[in-house]
């Protein structure tokens, strides 16, 4: 195995977000350094680098020089200044994509058993173009997940704001594809590879940032096998809400109605219901489709499989091998 070299992992990291054209800056890269384990650079304990570290190695490296660009602080693999300004383009784009979804999350937040909400996939990256929809996991409370997952659909319907399973795009509608009940954060091991590592780390709390955090932090274990991160959440994200004391008072009336037995029959009823319709669209198609009372994830036309070979077959990787 090769010696740990932070310069290496710099440009894995760079490399990494090249498969999205995404250019990323000094705070980017130290935020989510790749060691992922094909590369050989696995952290395997060593400190966790300080942003001076980082900067000091993009400065000084002659590697790094030799393999990489910057342009107007954003960094990527030479030759691609163009990204650049399309990714500026972008982080333009998904402001306004985002007045969108923390407008929605609002209704959303509102919603019996909602105990957290989070941007994710290209708008918590601020890297959406104009076909992008808006990413939300989920997470719910325990033994009404499914309650759950009908409120939010019911809702974001009334919203006009509702992805349907037929749409290939679906430009500012709510993607909401992935529920986790809040009693069992930790994610199944089918979950544990770099993409969602990656997209884990980078989650927005926009509702409950404490249930986001303890979310991350339950699965950081697994995530350190592929990125040098610690488990803090940074400060409150500017698009982060909290329900007025009168909404969050009616919220838990209605909790507390529905964590009765009468609750117990609709969460059945709901399950029943969903899983019905879900069995009727689902097909034969690849991908990752999980239902149970811990999670409900609906990925089936995922692209993650193609992502991890880009980034394990790219020809650049054969000068770390």
């Amino acid at each position: 195995m090769e010696v740990f070299s932070l310069e290496r992992v710099i440009y894995q990291t760079i490399r990494y977000f090249d498969i999205f054209n995404l250019p990323v800056t000094t705070t980017q890269i130290w935020w989510c350094l790749v060691t992922e384990q094909h590369t050989g650079l696995r952290w395997g304990g060593h400190r966790q680098y300080a942003l001076a570290d980082i900067q000091r190695e993009l400065q000084e490296s002659s590697y790094l020089k030799e393999n990489t660009g910057t342009t107007y602080g954003y960094y990527f693999l030479k030759g691609k200044e163009q990204l650049v300004r399309e990714r500026l383009r972008r982080h333009s784009l998904a402001q306004d994509k985002w007045k969108i979804a923390k407008w929605c999350a609002r209704f959303l937040a509102a919603m019996p058993f909602v105990r957290g909400l989070a941007g994710s996939g290209s708008l918590a990256l601020d890297n959406t173009n104009e076909s992008s929809d808006l990413d939300f996991l989920v997470i719910a409370h325990p033994n009404r997940i499914w309650t759950t997952r009908l409120g939010l659909l019911l809702v974001s319907q009334l919203l006009g704001r509702r992805r349907k399973y037929w749409d290939r795009q679906a430009p500012d509608k709510l993607c909401l594809n992935h529920y986790v009940a809040a009693s069992r954060l930790h994610l199944p091991a089918a979950l544990h590879n770099l993409y969602n590592a990656v997209q884990y780390r980078h989650l927005v709390p926009v509702y409950a940032r404490s249930v986001v955090k303890d979310f991350q932090e339950e699965n950081i274990g697994w995530m350190r096998q592929h990125l040098m991160a610690a488990a803090e959440v940074p400060l409150p994200h500017y698009n982060e809400i909290r329900l007025p004391r009168w909404i969050s008072t009616v919220k838990k009336s209605i909790e507390s109605l529905l964590l009765e037995p009468i609750g117990d029959g609709i969460e059945y009823l709901a399950e029943k219901l969903q899983r019905s319709i879900i069995a009727r669209h689902q097909g034969s198609k690849a991908g990752r489709v999980a239902l149970s009372s811990d999670e409900l994830a609906f990925h089936p036309d995922t692209k993650v499989p193609a992502i991890l070979a880009a980034f394990e077959q790219d020809p650049g990787q054969r000068q770390l091998l």
